[in-house]
C-alpha cells in the first residue's frame, strides 16, 4: 500500500465510507477483454461509418447495396464479443459486492459485467444476446456458442453467389423476419431510446449512490452522459478510472481498469 499514489487513498477512503456505490463503465473496460471500441481514432465507427451501419434504416439500405460489407459488419460487431470473457476490472467490480452496496450502469452489450458475478447491472444500451421485436419486446436469449456459430454462417454465406438471401439465412438466429413479426438483437442503435427499465432504474441509482466509478469511458455520450451530471448534482464524488480519460471526475486514477481496480479495492478492505 506504501506505493499508492495519494489520488488512490483518498479514492479508497471516499469508497470505504460510502453506503451506496455506482460503477458506470464503457467500452474500455471490456477492451480488456479483446473488444474493440466505438470512438476510438481506429474504432469500430471509423471502419464502419455511423450513417450506414448504426441505424436500423441505415444498415438495411446498405444490406440491399452491399450485403457483404454488412456480413463484415455484423461479424466484426459480434464476433469478439461472443468470444470474450470478463476482465480483470470485470471482476474487480464485481468483488465490490463482497463489501458495499453497488450497481453497475453499463453501456455494453456483452453481458461480461454479469459473467464476472455483478448481480445488479443496468444494460442501458441493450445486450447482443436478447432477441427482440421490431417494437422492442423480448422475444428469446440466444448463447455465445450460437453467436459463434451465427458468424461461421455468415462468413460462409457472402463467399458465392445471391449473398443477401444467404446472409438472412445465415443470420436467421438473431435477425430476420417470421411470418409478419420483424426481429433484431436488443442493442440501442442512434436515435432509439435507451433499454427500459434499465434506463429509468439507471437514473434512480445515479441521484442515490454516494460515489460514483467512472470506469473505461469518456462519459461525453448523451443521454448516457447524464449520469455522472445526476450523480453530482445529488452529491455524489466522481472517480475516474481510464488510461486517456478524466470524465469530468474530481479524482482521475489513471491507467486502465485492470490494473487500478484491483489494487484500489485492496485499499478499500484494508489488505
Amino acid at each position: 500500500m506504501a506505493g499508492c499514489s495519494p489520488e488512490t487513498r483518498r479514492a479508497a477512503a471516499w469508497i470505504g465510507s460510502a453506503r451506496r456505490v455506482v460503477v458506470f463503465t464503457g467500452a474500455g473496460v471490456s477492451a480488456e477483454s479483446g473488444i474493440p471500441t466505438f470512438r476510438d481514432e481506429e474504432g469500430f465507427w471509423q471502419r464502419f461509418p455511423p450513417e450506414q451501419f448504426a441505424t436500423w434504416g441505415g444498415l438495411t439500405k446498405t444490406a440491399l447495396r452491399e450485403p457483404a460489407r454488412v456480413a463484415e459488419f455484423v461479424i466484426a460487431l459480434v464476433e469478439p464479443i461472443a468470444k470474450a470473457a470478463p476482465s480483470r476490472g470485470h471482476a474487480a467490480i464485481s468483488e465490490l459486492e463482497s463489501f458495499l452496496d453497488v450497481k453497475v450502469i453499463t453501456q455494453n452489450i456483452d453481458e461480461l459485467h454479469q459473467e464476472a458475478g455483478s448481480s445488479t447491472v443496468r444494460e442501458i444500451h441493450g445486450t447482443l444476446f436478447d432477441v427482440v421485436s421490431a417494437e422492442g419486446r423480448f422475444l428469446w436469449r440466444v448463447s455465445r456458442r450460437e453467436l459463434i456459430d451465427t458468424c461461421e454462417r455468415i462468413r460462409c454465406a457472402v463467399s458465392g453467389v445471391l449473398k443477401l438471401p444467404r446472409m438472412l439465412l445465415a443470420a436467421r438466429r438473431i435477425m430476420g423476419w417470421s411470418g409478419r413479426r420483424v426481429y433484431r438483437p436488443g442493442i440501442v442503435l442512434f436515435g432509439e431510446s435507451l433499454r427500459e427499465p434499465d434506463w429509468s432504474h439507471a437514473q434512480l441509482d445515479a441521484g442515490n449512490c454516494d460515489v460514483m466509478l467512472i470506469v473505461g469511458t469518456s462519459a461525453r455520450v448523451w443521454p448516457a452522459a447524464e449520469m455522472p451530471v445526476i450523480a453530482r448534482e445529488a452529491g455524489a464524488k466522481l472517480i475516474a478510472v481510464d488510461p486517456v480519460e478524466d470524465s469530468g471526475a474530481e479524482l482521475w486514477l489513471r491507467g486502465p481498469a485492470g490494473e487500478v481496480l484491483p489494487e484500489l479495492i485492496r485499499m478499500v478492505r484494508g489488505d
